[in-house]
This record gives structure tokens, sequence and C-alpha cells, in this order.
């Protein structure tokens, strides 16, 4: 049996296959009377009629197609962030009817390119994932080609900017500042910061909370005590070993600002055999969804990565829906919880 038309509808009625489009499209339309409208969409459920998509977006002049963009050197799906992010984007982007498409990344990393811009005109809205290949300037200077391109869009981490876009990230300078306070009660004085790059807007605001905790606790976070590896593992261990080589100055606790950066404390501990928390405590900014899975299980300050995705894809779906809504800045809290690290 053939899926009803909007012409058998029509039949049944006994109107024009227009008012049955209009009346199913527009709930609120004054064109087909109240009784009308009751009366077609009575006569569509009863038929079990679902609207061609394709000829809805044309009629609504919109594709119900939202695009991803995600700058970053490497394939996007190794990536545990993204790939939680990912997943709330598409719990939402299925629960209320859109499709995704994604840019695969090309040119200079951390920017999208041009053409990627101009393509993202043929989906509704885009969603933008800074990661840890977007400066400051990048983040900043896709805001301005994104608005000057008139592309509705949602962004995703690490903006710390004052622009009018809507955004969902966490409050890294806080969460900074509550894992000084939090060693510092479990008696640390020599505090230890590893990082991926200076230039990295989140690795300066973690930095402003870590000093800011520091200070408040009457210490100081020693610049021979940051550690910036770019996300290379055997720099890392250069640099762990320079902080171990030290017998009087050495941190008696180390914080690892991503879920890489983690990964690569761990195996340094393995390699050198040394013991944790007794040869060093380790506290990390994570995502829940990889570092709750490592043994030890580590003690962290996780970041909401799941539920981030899945707002900005709500936040994202309203604002083409509802293209008078103001936008959001949301800043999601972090949750802390206490494994056998520290």
């Amino acid at each position: 049996m053939s899926a009803p038309k909007l012409s058998d509808i029509a039949q049944r009625a006994g109107v024009s296959v227009a008012a049955v489009s209009i009346a199913l499209n527009y709930k609120e339309t004054t064109r087909v009377s109240a009784a009308k409208r009751e009366l077609i969409r009575g006569i569509a459920r009863d038929l079990g009629y679902s609207p061609n998509e394709l000829a809805k977006a044309l009629a609504e002049r919109r594709t119900r197609l939202l695009g991803l963009m995600v700058p970053m050197r490497d394939p996007i799906f190794f990536n545990q962030f993204i790939a939680q992010a990912l997943s709330g984007i598409q719990a939402t982007v299925m629960r209320r009817g859109y499709n995704l498409l994604i840019y695969s990344p090309s040119g200079r990393p951390g920017r999208a390119t041009r053409d990627q811009i101009l393509e993202s005109r043929f989906t509704d809205g885009l969603i933008f994932i800074n990661t840890r290949s977007c400066t400051t300037r990048d983040i900043n200077d896709t805001i301005h080609e994104l608005e000057a391109a008139q592309i509705r869009f949602t962004m995703i981490n690490s903006y710390y900017g004052r622009a009018a876009i809507n955004y969902v990230g966490v409050d890294d300078a806080a969460l900074a500042k509550a894992a000084v306070r939090y060693l510092v009660d479990r008696g640390h004085r020599r505090i230890a910061f590893l990082s991926g790059a200076s230039t990295l807007p989140t690795h300066i605001h973690l930095l402003q909370g870590l000093r800011r905790g520091m200070a408040a606790a009457g210490l100081e976070l020693k610049p021979e005590h940051i550690g910036c590896s770019d996300y290379d593992q055997t720099k890392a261990f250069t640099i762990l070993d320079s902080w171990f080589a030290r017998r009087k100055d050495r941190p008696t606790a180390i914080f690892t600002a991503d879920d890489s950066l983690l990964v690569h404390m761990y195996d340094y501990v393995e390699a050198r055999q040394l013991s944790v928390p007794g040869d060093v405590a380790i506290l990390a900014r994570a995502n829940s969804a990889h570092a709750g899975g490592l043994r030890p299980r580590p003690t962290a300050f996780f970041i909401p990565t799941f539920e981030m995705g899945q707002l900005a894809a709500d936040m994202l779906i309203n604002s083409i829906e509802q293209p008078e809504q103001k936008r959001q800045r949301v800043v999601l809290p972090f949750t802390f919880t206490e494994g056998t690290t520290t």
C-alpha cells in the first residue's frame, strides 16, 4: 500500500491540495478556517500521513540541516572531547528533527576556511567547536567572519571575549582556582601546571585561576613549574623529568589541563615507576567520558562536555525557529570527583 499523499487528504476533506498544505504546515493560519484545519489534521492522523521533509523544508525556506565545524589537525573522532560533545549535539538534533553535516577541516588548523563558511550557507545554522588548535585571534576572526556572512551559529568551548554570540562553555579560571584550593587544603605547597600551549585561551584562563588561587593561599606558582608540551608526549616527559630532578623544589602535586595531558602524566608515572599519590599527586581538568575509565581513578574537575553539545544545538535551533530570540552566553557548572590520585 502506498503512503498517503496530500491529494488523498484533500479528496476526503473536500478541499484543495493547497488548503491541506497550508493547514498542515501553518498551525495558526487564517487562510483556512479553524473547522477545516481540524478536519484536515484529523484525516491526516487517520491516514497516518507523514510529511515529506524536503518539501516541508522548501515550504519553510529551511533545510533542517545544521553544520558542524571542528578545526583541528587530527581526525575529530579520535578526540574524546569532540566525540562527547558530538554525542550531545546528535542527541538534540535527533530529538528536534534536524540533521547534521560535518565539515572536514582544511587549511590552517584553528580556523575555518572561507570556502567552508560560504558552504555553510546551505545549512540553517552552524555549530563551531573551539579546539586546542584555536588561538584567541583564531576565535575572534571566526566570529567576525561568521557574523559578516550573516550565518547563525553557536560556539562551544574556550571563548572568553565579550561579543554577543550564542555560546556554551565553562569558567576555566574558577575551575583552576578551585583546584588550587583543593590541593592546598590537602597540604600541598609546591604545585605545577602541565598544559598544552601557552597561546591557547584555555591555558591562559586556567593559569589566571591557578595564580589567583595560589595568591589567596599566600603561595606563588613559579614560572619553572608551568610546562607546555604542545601535546607531545616526549616533550611532556622532558618537562616532568626537569621537575623531578629538583630534589628540594620538586612539585608535590601536578594539575593537568586536559585528558591528553592526563594520559601523558599516567604514562610518565608508569615509565618512571613512581607511586601516586605517594611520589606525586595528580589533579586533572577532564572530560568524564574518557578520564572516568582510567585506573587509578583520577581526582578531577570534570567539564560537562555532553551537556555542552546538547545545549549548543538547542540554542542554535531556537535561534533558527525564533529569530527574535536574544543570544545567550551560558557557562555550565563543572563537577568534582575525588579519585585515588591525590
